[in-house]
């Protein structure tokens, strides 16, 4: 890492170039002139020289399979649920299960989006999988219900690093024609790994132990370490931009990342109580709720206080593709997440298949999404146009979600499949689109903010809409059950996994309980569909333009370097 004492606040003059169009900024930027980081234009660098053959190919099999790792523990957890719940008696504690990784995951997006952009990548990416690896030996052998939670939380901080750093990995060492290809693999790799998740979670859970859901990132975390120490090399046209580590940490927007970690965390509370353990009216749900607000507004507020220090700085955000992008990827993700995980439940609870078989119904699903992804990749690095493929994908997904919903207790394996599949193509197909978008069109020195953005936006739709549609699910469910069978514990029903309905229940009351059930997941098919609709009315807004291949030599290099970027700074477009 290079050093310097010329950061914001000591030294403005140094920063007034960084970025073209601006006329001042008080980030350290690559335009400093004695640290000069390679621009996407090419003009003040060498052409830059990407990796090619065996090394290339090590790099990618390794950060794949570092994505894989971490998204089997997105949905890993929801066969886990029963063993750990046996184990600690906590049902209370269930939701946090799964919320905690979301929570951290989310907040601490941006937080590793700026480390990749002042702290040499290759280390920050090995202290993100160190950290999710500690979260796993954490949860692996927690002797409480809290210390699972926490462990759940180290591995969404750490997976944000991984998820974030592979997309910077690939951004940095491959070409950008390559990058839309590369990008819809990874994305079928996050996806096929992450819906296979409850089906090794339920083989671990009943053949060994839930414990082994989280032992087993060892034995895989190990040789990733090695392989990214041995393979892992950073072109040298890529220079992280000089800071101290004091300097580094006040750059970091702590402040944000408290405020934006509290507001989910009141969320959370808020819908995890409101309904099911306290009524909406209770003051700690009211309390909840009105702090989730004011913590949100303040949040923001800080955001534009910090200027470019802020987690996700507005001159990145104030860029229509970056905005328009970021929105359709939050709201596309909340339709993909609700998919993901009550699909699953919807066939577990009313048609009574095991954890195992409900994640074989599911592989047509994730088939198409892996097509979709990857074609639409391949199209794309094609013709360097992304809107189209947003548009098409999300009409597509409308469509699929649309038959989704009209799902119930009696339709066909047919009918049930060729919902999924036409729902997976085409979220395949777009969902991978806006973070090539947002990395396509931003300066070499901006990607790593970009980045963070993006996933950010991906696990804030997590940690939001999954408790949201969780909050709907649990209220219709019960409000439905309570009424045919008021007998029954609410916390029994709520607390009883889809999959063991029928060992628990029996004669009316098991009617009575898949009965609710189906209302409580056609909400949330409604609640999804609305989603996918309201994505395709956002992808309206996202601007019609070719994303630039910044590999090829550009024929402006020849000019004096402040010529060009003038000229540059004349072309930029951006809405």
């Amino acid at each position: 890492m290079a050093h310097s004492s010329d950061l914001e606040g000591s030294n403005n003059a140094q920063l007034d170039d960084s970025q073209p169009g601006s006329t001042s900024s008080s980030e350290p930027s690559p335009a400093d002139s004695s640290h000069c980081t390679q621009e996407h234009n090419g003009l003040n660098e060498p052409h830059p020289e990407y990796v090619t053959g065996l090394r290339l190919v090590l790099i990618m099999f390794t950060i794949f399979v570092s994505t894989i790792l971490v998204s089997l523990e997105i949905g890993i957890i929801s066969t886990a649920i029963p063993g750990i719940t046996n184990a600690f008696h906590r049902l209370d504690d269930v939701g946090w299960y799964g919320s905690a990784t979301f929570i951290l995951a989310a907040s601490a997006s941006p937080l590793w989006g700026k480390l990749f952009k002042y702290v040499n990548v290759k280390w920050a990416y090995l202290s993100a999988v160190v950290i999710f690896l500690v979260g796993s030996v954490v949860a692996a052998a927690a002797p409480n219900s809290v210390s699972v939670i926490i462990g759940r939380a180290l591995q969404g901080w750490g997976a944000s690093g991984v998820l974030g750093g592979t997309l910077i990995v690939i951004n940095y060492v491959s070409p950008p024609r390559n990058h839309p290809l590369l990008i819809g693999t990874w994305m079928a790799c996050f996806m096929v790994s992450t819906i296979l998740g409850p089906v090794i979670g339920g083989a671990f859970t009943s053949g060994v132990s839930w414990r082994w859901c989280f032992w087993i990132n060892l034995p895989v975390g190990g040789p990733i370490i090695i392989l990214l120490l041995l393979f892992l090399r950073i072109p040298t046209h890529i220079k992280t931009v000089p800071a101290t580590w004091k300097e580094i940490l006040f750059m970091l927007d702590l402040p944000g990342f408290c405020l934006i970690l509290v507001s989910m965390v009141c969320l959370t509370l808020a819908l995890q109580w409101g309904g099911q353990t306290k009524a909406w009216n209770d003051g700690s749900v009211i309390a909840t709720l009105v702090l989730w607000i004011v913590l949100t507004i303040a949040f923001f507020v800080t955001e534009w206080l910090q200027g470019p220090r802020a987690m996700a700085p507005f001159r990145i955000l104030k860029q229509r593709t970056t905005w328009s992008n970021a929105l359709f990827c939050l709201i596309s993700y909340a339709a993909l997440y609700q998919v993901m995980f009550y699909l699953p439940i919807y066939f577990q609870s009313i048609h009574g298949q095991s954890a195992v078989k409900s994640g074989v119904n599911t592989l047509p699903f994730l088939a198409l999404f892996a097509v979709g992804a990857v074609l639409s990749g391949a199209v794309i690095g094609k013709t360097r146009y992304t809107q189209p493929y947003e548009l098409l994908g999300a009409l597509i997904m409308t469509a699929g979600m649309a038959l989704i919903y009209t799902l119930d207790a009696d339709s066909s394996q047919a009918r049930y499949i060729g919902a999924e599949v036409l729902f997976g193509f085409g979220i395949g197909i777009s969902n991978q689109i806006p973070m090539t978008a947002v990395q396509g069109f931003s300066k070499l020195e901006d990607v790593s903010s970009a980045t963070g953005i993006m996933v950010m936006c991906q696990a804030l739709s997590g940690a939001y809409f999954v408790v949201i549609a969780q909050s709907l699910f649990a209220n219709r469910m019960l409000q439905t059950v309570l009424t045919s069978a008021s007998h029954l514990d609410p916390a029994l029903v709520l607390g009883t996994g889809a999959s063991e309905l029928k060992t628990v229940f029996s004669g009316d009351d098991l009617k009575g309980v898949i009965a609710a059930y189906m209302v409580g997941i056609k909400d949330v098919f409604a609640f999804a569909l609305a989603c996918a609709a309201f994505s395709v009315l956002l992808t309206l807004i996202i601007p019609l333009k070719q994303l630039p291949d910044h590999g090829k030599k550009p024929a402006t290099e020849a000019k004096p370097a402040t010529e060009a970027a003038e000229a540059e700074k004349a072309e930029r477009v951006d809405g």
